[in-house]
């Protein structure tokens, strides 16, 4: 499923990412906080639901619903607003439904139980990462290919991180280790993550690596990986660790021994 919020308030926006990761965790959701960035990012993917803002500049929510119906007639609409005076309007669009602000993870799972437009859709997550002896990463089941072997090796890095950034000068230095960060290496790193983002198009993966001020990192919200399901206590995970991890990497000697001292905790 692919849920598109959109609000132009920052914290509102946080406020119902949070709220969906917590009970909608299977679907693939996307932020926006104007309308134009809305409209163009539901142009690049189909939206099955939209939580909508209703007052925005430039667009109100309402006019951006009736956008987006075009675009996809089966989009539920949702309206998450502090006021209830369009109601008539939205339900003139046969909207799906009306959360009043603040959002509650209560309510956003209320909303997604009782679509209009009911979608078939599971917690099943296309990209699985398996990082327990060798590194691979799998979409739809099938080993994703890499053209350059410094791509693959960046995007080890970013999971070995967690969802946290990493800088293009990190990303330098786990590369080339102590050599010094000049302008071919700079061009060099550029051209790597490019393929790295040309490699994941090519599955139509267009939402795992997420930019920052910092630099860039993993989307971990729409993966299945073993070393994640590790740190949350899974059973199974915890049994499938034999001591390796990323066995090609140097640098991941570190998130080794880590494991290893996780092991012993439990025993």
């Amino acid at each position: 499923m692919n849920i598109l919020a959109v609000d132009d308030e920052y914290y509102a926006l946080e406020l119902m990412r949070s709220a969906l990761e917590e009970v909608a965790g299977g679907a693939t959701v996307y932020l926006c906080r104007d309308v134009r960035s809305a409209l163009q990012t539901a142009t690049e993917t189909r939206m099955d639901v939209a939580f909508l803002d209703i007052h925005m500049p430039e667009k109100n929510g309402v006019e951006l619903a009736r956008e987006l119906k075009l675009l996809n007639p089966k989009i539920n609409i949702i309206f998450a607003t502090g006021f209830s005076e369009h109601m008539k309007e939205g339900i003139d669009l046969r909207m799906s439904g009306y959360i009043t602000k603040p959002v509650t993870p209560e309510a956003v799972k209320e909303e997604l139980e009782n679509l209009r437009n009911p979608i078939e859709w599971s917690n099943e997550k296309r990209i699985k990462i398996l990082t327990f002896g060798n590194f691979e990463v799998l979409v739809d089941g099938t080993p994703l290919k890499f053209d350059r072997k410094q791509s693959k090796e960046i995007l080890a890095y970013l999971i070995d991180k967690r969802g946290t950034s990493a800088t293009y000068s990190e990303l330098a230095a786990m590369l080339w280790e102590d050599e010094e960060y000049d302008r071919t290496k700079q061009k060099n790193l550029q051209v790597y993550i490019a393929s790295l983002v040309k490699s994941l198009l090519a599955v139509d993966v267009k939402d795992l690596l997420l930019k920052n001020r910092q630099g860039i990192l993993l989307n971990t919200g729409i993966v299945d990986c073993d070393y994640y399901r590790f740190l949350e206590g899974d059973t199974r995970a915890i049994n499938s660790f034999t001591g390796q991890y990323m066995s090609a990497y140097s640098w991941a000697e570190f998130t080794v021994g880590y494991l290893e001292n996780q092991i012993q905790k439990l025993r």
